[in-house]
């Protein structure tokens, strides 16, 4: 059997599972640096039969094209943004990814942010560390609200909403949602109130969090005119996609008190730049895109893509394909 070069393009993804799993087919590099342009994507791995990929490599149509041997494109997570896959079916190029994937850690993530914002825990930990009173204290914080009179948004109402969900209600929280594509009856199954509108949602809501895919409808769907339908006292958590914020309108209102603050785990431009503005004010919480992490879906992820990899190369349909027509097209011709 002639042996795959198989490229890990994140450099978060140690390659010892994969080496394991893959060895009877492939050999398996991996890069040492982010990987966020299309000639570094080529120059790294433009001779491989398979991409392991993060979030950030931008697999456009030219990368796919120029890469001879590419059978699979793989993604470490659920979001495939930054894959062609149009240009990926056109090739016959298999894309997989893991929908099932850190499905709780984003969760936990999305309401630990929530309630370092609603409870001030950020800005509290910094007084203390200034040498601050509790009285001091007191006075910048106020006022803090029961989880009981807050209530809750959801924009989109998938997977990770709903476990979401789970936590907010379990804590107080009355929970309201927007999302057009959940049949008005599961909101009720799930103990959801459903909103109309996104403005409803926003205009209602104390805390919104935000969980919708990037696509061309989702892009900068929260803008300034959104924010300026939000509470003065509300706040915004995005775990999804950063692109979904309009980021510089975003800082604006941050800046101007247009919304109380923000927890972001990610940006419109990632890695975040060392002088981005967000990074200078004291309403937002922020983490570098690490909302999926924890050892066990850190492991989990790596075996699962790995076999869905050694499953393309060995002629095998892996469990999750994003572009079914490549099987299809096989199987008509």
């Amino acid at each position: 059997m002639n042996r795959h070069k198989v490229a890990i393009t994140s450099p978060s993804f140690p390659p010892e599972i994969e080496r394991e799993i893959l060895k009877d087919v492939a050999e398996v590099v991996i890069t040492d640096k982010d990987i966020t342009t299309e000639d570094g994507l080529l120059s790294f791995a433009g001779d491989a039969s398979a991409l392991m990929l993060g979030s950030l490599e931008p697999v456009t149509k030219r990368v796919i094209d120029k890469m001879p041997n590419l059978k699979v494109l793989a993604r470490y997570g659920i979001g495939l943004d930054n894959v062609d896959i149009a240009a990926a079916t056109q090739r016959s190029v298999v894309v997989t990814n893991d929908p099932d994937y850190a499905l709780e850690e984003v969760a936990d993530h999305a309401f630990t942010l929530s309630l370092s914002l609603t409870r001030r825990i950020v800005k509290i930990d910094r007084m203390m560390r200034q040498g601050k009173s509790g009285h001091e204290i007191k006075k910048a914080v106020e006022p803090i609200h029961a989880n009981s009179s807050l209530t809750f948004g959801l924009l989109g109402l998938g997977n990770i909403a709903r476990r979401v969900a789970t936590r907010a209600k379990a804590l107080g929280f009355r929970v309201v949602s927007f999302d057009p594509w959940v049949p008005r009856a599961e909101f009720g199954l799930i103990g959801v109130e459903r909103m109309g509108t996104v403005e409803d949602l926003l205009k209602e809501s104390d805390v919104i969090s935000v969980h919708v895919p990037l696509g061309p409808k989702t892009r900068h769907m929260l803008s300034l005119r959104e924010f300026g339908l939000m509470k003065k006292s509300a706040f915004i958590v995005n775990t999804s996609r950063g692109p979904v914020i309009d980021q510089a309108a975003l800082y604006d209102a941050l800046k101007a008190g247009t919304i109380a603050g923000a927890g972001l785990d990610v940006f419109e431009f990632e890695p975040l730049p060392a002088n981005d503005p967000l990074r200078e004010l004291d309403n937002v919480v922020i983490t570098p895109h690490l909302a999926w992490y924890s050892e066990e879906s850190h492991k989990r992820v790596r075996v699962d893509i790995s076999h869905a990899v050694h499953d393309v190369l060995t002629g095998k349909r892996p469990e999750f394909v994003a572009n079914p027509e490549v099987y299809a097209a096989k199987q008509g011709a």
